[in-house]
């Protein structure tokens, strides 16, 4: 019961964080993506199927928000969590430079397959794909230099708990 009662409240806070402030606390319209951030997160500490399930929770949650194709990051969410999941035992999550890099990695993989699945369904070849652009490369940069301060909360929200 305590674990649900976490996840939940874990769920409703990043939410709000993405949804509703992330217009109070961007720079140039760009701001990190803290849901990812979460994902790793939960898929180096807790495991894959944590991951997974708030992964696809999450995606599902911002399609739905999105005016976008419906299902796309709640995909590319899911898939995230499920491969940093099995990472979970061979990564030192505690580590700066491995929230870091593996934030990186997870943001241009979101990216790109969220920008390929865009390309799947327009099926022209006029869209561009959002990772090639200056806008696209600068959330990436944000959300893998804002992963150790999101890290440091949830592991000090974790041990509180």
């Amino acid at each position: 019961m305590r674990k649900i009662i976490y996840y939940v409240l874990i769920y409703i806070a990043f939410c709000l964080l993405q949804f509703s402030f992330g217009k109070y606390i961007n720079i140039c319209g760009i701001f990190p993506n803290f849901i990812l951030i979460l994902i790793v997160y939960l898929g180096l500490s807790k495991g894959t199927m944590d991951a997974q399930l708030m992964g696809f929770l999450f995606g599902l949650t911002w399609d739905i928000f999105s005016t976008d194709i419906f299902g796309a990051r709640a995909i590319m969410f899911t898939i995230i969590g499920h491969f940093l999941g099995i990472l979970n035992k061979k990564l030192d999550r505690d580590k700066i430079y491995t929230q870091f890099v593996i934030v990186f990695l997870a943001s241009i993989v979101y990216w790109l397959g969220v920008s390929f699945i865009y390309y799947i369904i327009h099926g022209s070849g006029n869209y561009n794909f959002t990772f090639f652009t200056l806008s696209g490369a600068a959330k990436i940069f944000v959300t893998a230099f804002a992963a150790p301060a999101v890290f440091y909360v949830l592991n000090y929200a974790r041990k509180e708990a």
